[in-house]
């Protein structure tokens, strides 16, 4: 998840480019990208999301863990269209190099090796999602 300009309290949630994980193996989830999410989720609702924040920020567990389990199906929601629409935007990047020369672009074998570590770890994620539902 890529955020251009996140503000101070979506840093304080967890927001940073070396925790936003998924992971390879398994498919977890980090805990931040959950808490980040959720926190965006309820911009529409600015009390819900203060008491969410202060949640986060006082170490309040259970009520951290109570906003997630109420408001999951639509931060799985979320999710999911943004795992799909990177699966969908990576496998357009990477229909670009089928067929290319690769005397005119050397790098693309690696590029193309990388695209396809890549969408196998967003599969895995996706799977990994669909349990959950």
């Amino acid at each position: 998840i890529m955020i251009s300009n996140p503000s101070q309290k979506l840093i304080d949630m967890g927001y940073d480019h070396s925790k936003m994980l998924f992971y390879k193996d398994t498919g977890e989830i980090s805990s931040e990208v959950w808490d980040v999410l959720l926190y965006q989720i309820l911009e529409s609702d600015p009390a819900t999301q203060e008491q969410f924040y202060q949640a986060h920020m006082t170490g309040d567990y259970d009520t951290k863990q109570a906003f997630h389990q109420h408001y999951f199906p639509q931060t799985n929601v979320a999710l999911q269209n943004h795992v799909g629409t990177f699966l969908r935007d990576l496998e357009i990047l990477s229909n670009k190099g089928v067929g290319k020369d690769i005397a005119d672009h050397p790098r693309l074998p690696i590029i193309m090796q990388h695209n396809e570590f890549v969408k196998q770890t967003f599969l895995t994620v996706q799977a990994k999602i669909m349990e959950y539902a």
